[in-house]
């Protein structure tokens, strides 16, 4: 059986708000509703980037355990995770964060092709 590659980081200029701000974005806690985490998911949350980096920390998440990553939180990728892997299981979470990827991919000239 072939294994799928995770979707790829990203690229990013440097100039977005969590290369620049990047403590902002790595919390002590992650609780619903405290100004930090709504300060950091808007912040996120307005960068052109934000899906291609939530669908990355979505099929990475060993490498997107902690931190604001796609305007989510640790706890809500995990939920958002675990819905797919039960409605999709492994392989077609896998198969349908690519293929969303590269979706998103298509629209924007700096984002890598999945391999």
């Amino acid at each position: 059986m072939k294994t799928l590659q995770s979707v790829p980081m990203p690229f990013t200029t440097g100039a977005e708000a969590c290369a620049t701000a990047s403590d902002a974005f790595f919390l002590e806690q992650y609780q619903a509703g405290s100004p930090e985490v709504l300060a950091a998911t808007a912040l996120c949350g307005r960068c052109p980037l934000v899906r291609p980096c939530l669908i990355w920390a979505l099929d990475n998440p060993t490498l997107a355990y902690d931190g604001i990553w796609g305007a989510t939180t640790p706890p809500q990728r995990r939920e958002l995770r675990l819905g797919l892997l039960r409605r999709l299981g492994r392989e077609g979470t896998a198969r349908a964060l690519r293929a969303e990827y590269e979706k998103t991919r298509a629209g924007m000239a700096r984002l890598p092709r999945a391999a």
